[in-house]
């Protein structure tokens, strides 16, 4: 599990203002890569917190409510898991993090985590959902048309 915040993060948590905290649970180590392409993308990941599920010894359960824990009321708190009904989101689900002001989020994609991440906006359910709505059409079957071309609404590098 990482745990560590940049220093203007660090800087907003003294002086007591809301910090962004998400939570990526997953099984194997698809946490700790959403992490690395959050760092590679956006060169930040410090309001990301890690747990890969079942790679060793360590209790995720103890991780899970450790974050939980650690949010304040006036942060704004995210969990990701992997798999609807998988081992993972049950885990969380019976945390009950809404509870806590945590909206837990299944079955996501990258852009939901960078758009997540990147947003002025507090993570309140009907924030979440939109950016759950606009992550979902993010994914795509991509067909290669002749001359090599792909069948995409837009050209990325064009």
């Amino acid at each position: 599990m990482s745990c560590e915040y940049s220093p203007m993060a660090r800087l907003l948590w003294l002086k007591g203002c809301a910090m962004k905290k998400i939570l990526v649970a997953t099984h194997g180590r698809l946490a700790s890569g959403v992490k690395s392409v959050a760092e590679v993308l956006l060169h930040e990941d410090s309001a990301i917190t890690v747990v890969d599920c079942y790679v060793d010894e360590s209790d995720p359960n103890e991780q899970i409510a450790a974050f939980i824990d650690g949010v304040r009321p006036e942060d704004d708190a995210l969990i990701v898991t992997d798999l609807l009904g998988g081992s993972v989101c049950n885990m969380v689900t019976a945390m009950q993090p809404e509870k806590h002001g945590i909206v837990h989020v299944t079955g996501f994609n990258i852009a939901l985590i960078l758009e997540c991440l990147i947003t002025g906006e507090a993570f309140t359910p009907e924030y979440i959902d939109s950016v759950i709505a606009q992550a979902s059409t993010s994914m795509r079957r991509v067909v290669l048309r002749a001359g090599g071309a792909t069948d995409t609404d837009d050209d990325f590098f064009g």
